[in-house]
């Protein structure tokens, strides 16, 4: 079967997927589980740049070939300017334009989107972005690490919504596959998480609001492991408690100073890239930028 056929009937939406796996894998599929998503960002003249590094586990058995990264503009957020994004080789631009335009697609963050090399990006109707390798030899193989998926955008970090998807073109051709079961198999066998990806802000600004958004941030870094010491995030939880206090008290400067101390532990305690992060440190880069943005544009807010 074609490849791009394929990959366009697994996009929509029987037999239960064991049973469509014993039909067209002889019982096995692919399986991608021990796979790695890394995260690190940085911000220049206001813009945000996002990197993705995959790493696909020794005893995976599927080859990786697609990576797409939720970039839905939230409902009722600021409208996002595309001044001084650009999109590098292989990116998609007439089908990118052309699902941009369409009404009935999910408004976007806008980004600029770089690919590895042999790789494309582009944007979906489905409200993402993502990357597709260019043939099968381009794909990440288990044991493999591959760099260079970059989005750049003018929104603050959020946690997005990501999957990753091995091949998974059956071996026969036999029988006829319906986009359900294809879409059920494709379910079941991609790696899915949380990761940093561009939002925006809401609209309407309200300080004590935005503030239950970034200690929500704070917690869900600890649920994903971003923050490694339980002492730690304690102590970020004691200043966020601060400023909640100064904010109901309508002491928006107090609470600004505090906000200070808690962006000094935040770098303090946390690393801009994993390469080199010394052992001391309790803040993965992903749990360092979610916070440390964020908190940065709460302050400047005050």
């Amino acid at each position: 079967m074609n490849k791009l056929i394929f990959s366009f009937i697994i996009g929509l939406v029987g037999l239960t997927v064991t049973a469509f796996a014993e039909t067209y894998w002889g019982g096995e599929l692919p399986n991608i589980g021990e796979t790695t998503l890394k995260t690190e960002m940085a911000l220049t003249d206001g813009i945000y740049t996002y990197w993705y590094t995959i790493t696909s586990g020794q005893t995976n058995t599927g080859q990786i070939w697609l990576f797409d990264i939720d970039i839905t503009k939230p409902e009722g957020s600021v409208e996002l300017s595309s001044e001084g994004l650009v999109n590098g080789p292989g990116y998609a631009r007439h089908s990118s334009a052309l699902i941009l335009s369409k009404p009935t697609t999910p408004k976007m963050i806008p980004v600029g989107l770089f690919s590895p090399p042999n790789w494309n990006s582009g944007v979906s109707v489905r409200g993402q972005c993502g990357w597709g390798a260019n043939d099968d030899q381009y794909m990440i193989f288990p044991g493999y690490t591959l760099s260079g998926f970059q989005i750049t955008s003018r929104g603050l970090p959020g946690l997005r919504d990501f999957i990753i998807e091995p091949d998974i073109v059956p071996p026969s051709e036999e029988g006829e596959i319906t986009g359900e079961q294809i879409k059920a198999t494709r379910d079941n066998v991609a790696f899915k998480g949380k990761t940093l990806g561009p939002t925006a802000p809401p609209a309407q600004f309200v300080a004590l609001d935005f503030l239950s958004y970034l200690i929500e941030l704070k917690h869900q870094a600890g649920t994903l492991g971003w923050i490694t010491n339980k002492g730690a995030e304690n102590s970020l939880d004691v200043k966020l408690d601060q400023v909640k206090k100064k904010l109901e008290a309508g002491e928006p400067k107090a609470a600004a100073n505090v906000l200070a101390a808690f962006l000094n532990e935040v770098n303090a305690q946390g690393c801009a890239t994993h390469d080199g992060c010394p052992s001391g440190k309790h803040l993965r880069p992903e749990a360092w930028a979610l916070l440390k943005f964020n908190a940065e544009y709460l302050r400047s807010q005050l």
